[in-house]
């Protein structure tokens, strides 16, 4: 701790590393004493002098009380292993690890030293779904439609893995339920995995989740219809937007409108990250729940061999 700010470091400076280090660099709460990146030619957005520069994450240990992973995926289990066995708490990326072993050891790591693990499902952010957790919501079919135009950057892995997480992470806190079966559907288009998947989870009392993604959409859209007894949600990430539909006793149907303003869910993680560490919060997205959506989300890409 610096003058009672908690001292970050942002390991990984490539598309996504650029916004945590520009969210911490604003942040009147933090001191942004570090990054790390193998590529110097990434140092270039670093402005002024009082953010040093390194290519070893070990270089920064004693720098530092708490840092984000922003790397790929393959890297992901050695570096927040690293800093969780020193004692440092960790906002690490999606997907959490490759394997299910590697997220349980790190989960391990974290109770042992009492280090708060974050993982980066910022759509549990979204104030939509932030309400529809204070709704009273029992659903019995869930439909998910998240696709996205190509972009060559976030190919390590598969389509699950890159996007549908997002939807698997929400869908496991909604329903809280056994899974009783998954039937999968997937082709490779662009790249070597998995571009374009569907998915059919069914849980304990025949509650179904139908689950599409898509990286290589001509269009960016991400929605996700809730069905209830009597009622209906619709959900509309990019523009902020819930509507519920429920029929009343004299069977006539009312519409409400939940609209929202433009929120910085990044900004809103990593705030949740900061509360976490200095114990003003709890986090939203932690280790547990980012192993329980790996472990589906592996299920599912195995499907696909």
């Amino acid at each position: 701790m610096v003058n009672n700010k908690i001292r970050i470091g942002v390991i990984g400076l490539g598309y996504l590393g650029k916004f945590h280090y520009q969210k911490y660099k604003a942040n009147k709460h933090v001191k942004l004493t570090s990054v790390v990146d193998t590529d110097k030619e990434n140092y270039s957005i670093i402005k002024g002098k009082d953010v040093l520069m390194f290519e070893k994450y070990q270089d920064i240990v004693d720098k530092v009380d708490a840092v984000s992973i922003v790397t790929p995926t393959v890297t992901h289990y050695k570096l927040a292993k690293y800093f969780l066995d020193n004692k440092i708490h960790v906002l690490l990326e999606k997907p959490m690890t490759e394997t299910v072993a590697q997220a349980k050891k790190l989960n391990a790591i974290a109770k042992k030293n009492k280090c708060v693990l974050q993982i980066g499902h910022l759509e549990q952010f979204n104030p939509a779904i932030r309400k529809l957790r204070k709704s009273v919501c029992k659903p019995q079919f869930i439909e998910v439609h998240r696709l996205c135009q190509f972009n060559p950057r976030a190919n390590d892995v598969d389509v699950v893995l890159d996007l549908m997480i997002h939807d698997i992470d929400i869908v496991l806190s909604i329903v809280n339920k056994k899974i009783e079966s998954i039937e999968v559907s997937g082709k490779k288009i662009l790249t070597n995995l998995t571009d374009i998947a569907n998915v059919r989870i069914k849980f304990k009392d025949n509650i179904v989740a139908n689950l599409t993604a898509s990286r290589i959409s001509t269009k960016n859209e991400r929605k996700m219809r809730i069905f209830s007894n009597n009622s209906y949600y619709s959900i509309d990430f990019i523009n902020n937007k819930l509507k519920k539909i429920h029929k009343d006793r004299r069977n006539s149907f009312k519409v409400i409108d939940f609209n929202f303003k433009k929120t910085d869910v990044l900004d809103d993680e990593i705030n949740n990250f900061i509360n976490t560490c200095l114990g003003k919060e709890k986090s939203m997205t932690t280790g547990t729940s980012g192993l329980e959506a790996l472990v589906v989300a592996k299920k599912i890409s195995k499907g696909f061999k």
